[in-house]
């Protein structure tokens, strides 16, 4: 019996990733069928989904993945400031934010 634990224990990360691509597909279609929606709105959708996979791994007991996170974070920054009007540079920011999560991580690996 403990190794089938063990073996679905293994399996929730892939089942996560699989209902958040599910997610994203369901998000997708359903947007596409609303018009006049703002712009942003599908890039705030893909943050708010990101982010709350990482809510669901983190109640679940797992590791958060922090290029989700960081993913997650600009999307739904950039996602926001399309549809209040205001230009978020998403791009440069998630550069920007991924060097620093790549140096975060060297410094904490070493301790």
């Amino acid at each position: 019996m403990g190794m089938a634990t063990n073996m679905a224990e293994r399996d929730i990360p892939s089942r996560i990733d699989a209902i958040g691509w599910g997610l994203l597909f369901l998000m997708t279609g359903t947007l596409a069928l609303i018009p006049g929606l703002p712009d942003g709105t599908w890039l705030a959708g893909l943050g708010i989904l990101l982010l709350g996979l990482t809510g669901g791994r983190l109640i679940l007991g797992l590791a958060p993945e922090w290029f989700t996170v960081i993913l997650g974070s600009v999307a739904l920054l950039a996602g926001l400031g399309g549809m209040i009007g205001v230009a978020v540079p998403g791009f440069a920011l998630l550069l920007i934010l991924c060097g620093l999560a790549v140096i975060a991580g060297q410094l904490v690996r070493g301790r």
